[in-house]
């Protein structure tokens, strides 16, 4: 089969993908072009909020756009629901999947722009799909890493880097200790993980002498992005440069401030408690972007972090039927089924609202 080239919308592209190596992948093999990328991850159970989220980027930009899908299959109501909005927008909207998943068959046969190669996985259809605007030094390149990762995305077992493959697998899923909204972030970081390790490999370096050096891989992502002083810090571990990344760049757009007697509260959910913890101190302390940090499960657990002069433990007694030390406290809310950071907000505000619990 031949893979179709990739579309070549007037504006830009818009392209989703998946939330592995095979994902981040194929918007690799993507950003080695020329064409005007945005870029959107999404797990299986976030396809419908990601599409959400794109068409209306798309309507409020108001120009010819294209919408790349990769590494997510649809079920045929997705699909259809999807070609019907598409089909309705105010601008052109081209539309394109290239999909590797055989239960993605319904779909390919029922939608012409819903392209479905079981033989190759999502990175290496990308690949085939922009390699014509590629050089071809660049074009041997990038597909010598495509069939790379196809050998541990469809886990080929019996081909020679089937170990290697499997371990960039691994390396890409870490925890970055970026925080969980910087998605743009941490996909950039994902890519120079990536990078690095494509050329160790081609170098023929062992894995063992790529983990020795992957310390300065990784502090490498970090320059040019944090003040020197931090970044040449020996006395301050890896993680917390990365918390300080995160913290220099978060704003109100990420963060939902809200007023809690006087005190700004920065509510945080469902983020990595290491990532949360070293994240708010930098917020709080050196920044003084907020006053208290409210960590929310998806459960609707509280865990409060405050600066001096603010009471933690008086503040959740009062409101979220918990306590503990003024700097730190817990609590929790009477919603236990909080949905995402918008919910958890909402829940929020209606206890405060309330006087408490």
């Amino acid at each position: 089969m031949s893979t179709p080239s990739i579309i070549r919308p007037e504006g830009w592209l818009y392209h989703l993908s998946h939330t592995d190596l095979d994902g981040y992948g194929a918007q690799y093999m993507v950003d080695q072009t020329d064409q005007r990328c945005h870029f959107f991850n999404a797990d299986y159970r976030d396809i419908n909020q990601a599409i959400d989220n794109i068409l209306s980027q798309i309507a409020r930009a108001g120009e010819p756009a294209g919408l790349l899908i990769t590494d997510l299959n649809l079920t045929l109501d997705q699909a259809r629901s999807l070609d019907k909005r598409v089909r309705k927008m105010k601008v052109p909207v081209e539309l394109q999947l290239l999909d590797h998943h055989a239960t993605g068959a319904e779909c390919a046969d029922a939608f012409d722009w819903y392209y479905l190669d079981t033989d190759r996985c999502a990175s290496l259809l990308a690949f085939e799909a922009v390699a014509d605007q590629l050089d071809e030094s660049r074009r041997a390149l990038m597909q010598a890493r495509a069939e790379f990762i196809d050998v541990g995305d469809r886990w080929l077992r019996d081909h020679d880097d089937f170990r290697r493959a499997i371990y960039l697998i691994g390396l890409v899923m870490q925890d970055d200790h970026l925080a969980p909204p910087l998605k743009d972030l941490k996909r950039a970081y994902r890519f120079h993980v990536m990078e690095a390790f494509f050329r160790s490999h081609e170098s023929g370096e062992s894995l063992e002498a790529f983990e020795r050096s992957l310390f300065d891989v990784r502090k490498g992502f970090l320059k040019g992005r944090i003040e020197k002083r931090v970044f040449n810090d020996e006395n301050l571990p890896l993680n917390d440069k990365y918390h300080v990344l995160s913290a220099s760049v978060l704003d109100e757009d990420f963060v939902p401030v809200l007023e809690i007697e006087g005190v700004r509260t920065g509510v945080f959910f469902n983020w990595p408690h290491d990532v949360w913890r070293g994240v708010i101190m930098d917020m709080m302390e050196v920044r003084g972007r907020i006053d208290m940090a409210m960590g929310v499960r998806g459960n609707g657990r509280l865990s409060l972090r405050a600066n001096p002069g603010v009471n933690a433990g008086d503040i959740s007694a009062r409101y979220f039927g918990g306590g503990g030390h003024p700097g730190a406290a817990g609590g929790e809310l009477k919603d236990t089924r909080l949905r995402d950071l918008a919910h958890a907000v909402s829940a929020i505000q209606k206890t405060l609202e309330a006087g408490g619990e």
